[in-house]
Order: structure tokens, then sequence, then C-alpha cells
């Protein structure tokens, strides 16, 4: 064999599809994976601060910046990270606007509630918030004493709601915050929002 033969390739599937794996499992490691990426594409170092330097930046030129957002790392976990919830239903309605239609992809990650992903076990019969399997789609975040969702909703008048719900100082687990954040997203989803 020559030198400089090839012996094998393995390609990273699209990056949208590592958006789609990141949002539907809300898995840690490639959502700092990707920020790492927006790093280097921003010729940044690919380490916590060049991801999180960039990811700031990526989010000002998008015109998502607010007074509070601080970013430490691209996975969530860090509790220094603080991430207002404007910044996030902001960055849902520019992806549902058809400004930027690049960012509208991001919607078939979502999971939907009663369905798929992190949703998959939630807004079922029984859980208080089941007329919101189907229409709602979100990403979940859960850390000890924070949980949160945030994503898009259909009201039963057809309209499209971004939202995001945040509590943070949680004194209760997620088998009792969750289910308040539900109910909470099923109510927007239930009223005729004008």
């Amino acid at each position: 064999m020559s030198p400089g033969t090839e012996l094998g390739r393995i390609e990273s599937p699209p990056m949208i599809r590592m958006v789609d794996l990141m949002l539907g499992a809300s898995d840690n490691i490639v959502a700092e994976a990707l920020a790492r990426q927006v790093a280097l594409a921003r010729q940044q170092p690919a380490s916590f601060v060049g991801a999180a330097t960039a990811v700031t930046a990526e989010l000002a030129d998008l015109g998502l910046t607010a007074d509070g957002l601080r970013l430490v790392d691209g996975s969530g976990l860090s509790r220094d990270n603080r991430i207002p919830p404007v910044v996030l239903t902001r960055a849902l309605a520019l992806a549902g606007s058809g400004r930027r239609p690049e960012l509208a992809s991001v919607f078939g990650g979502l999971p939907v509630a009663g369905w798929s992903g992190t949703l998959r076990e939630r807004y079922v019969a029984g859980s208080g918030s089941a007329a919101g399997a189907g229409v709602i789609r979100a990403k979940t975040g859960t850390l000890n004493g924070v949980h949160a969702i945030s994503g898009v909703l259909t009201t039963v008048d057809g309209r499209l709601l971004a939202f995001a719900i945040m509590g943070d100082r949680v004194p209760v687990g997620p088998e009792q915050a969750q289910p308040k954040l539900d109910r909470i997203a099923t109510a927007m989803a239930g009223c005729g929002c004008r």
C-alpha cells in the first residue's frame, strides 16, 4: 500500500441532524460539541470560553441578546449560565418568522408533547396537561432546582406562539415541577390568545 492511501472514511451526519439529536434527547454532550463548532467557525478556540464567546457573538449578530445573558458553556450544565427567557422566545420567533429561513429547520428537532424525545412521557392522559399533546414542540432543561421548557405551541385559534417557562430555585423535584410547567404550556395552547 502506498503512503497516503485512504483506508477508510467516516462522515458526520449533516449539522441539522446533530441539532435534531441534541434537541430531541436533550443531549448535553452534543450541545457542547455543537457550541465548539460555532467557536471554530468564528475563529475561536474549541473550548468552554471559546464556545461561550462565539455563541454569544452569534446571538448578537442575530439581534438576540438581552440584559443578563451570560454563557460559560454550550451544554447548559453550568450553574453560571444565565439565559433570559426573552432570548429563547425571540430566537424561536425569528426561526419561525421567515426572515432567517436557515433557522426554521430547528423546529423539526424539537420534541413533540406526548409523542417524542424528552416530552414522550409528558402530556399524557391523566397528567393534567394531555390537551397539549401534539400541539406543543419544546426543548426541556433540568438541573437540581432548575426546570425549564421552551418552544412553540399552536393555540386553539390556530395561532403559533413561542414560549419559555423557567423555574429557578425550585424546591421540588422534576416529578412535581415538570407537570406544573406542562400545565402552564397547555393553558397557553388552550387560550384564544390575541
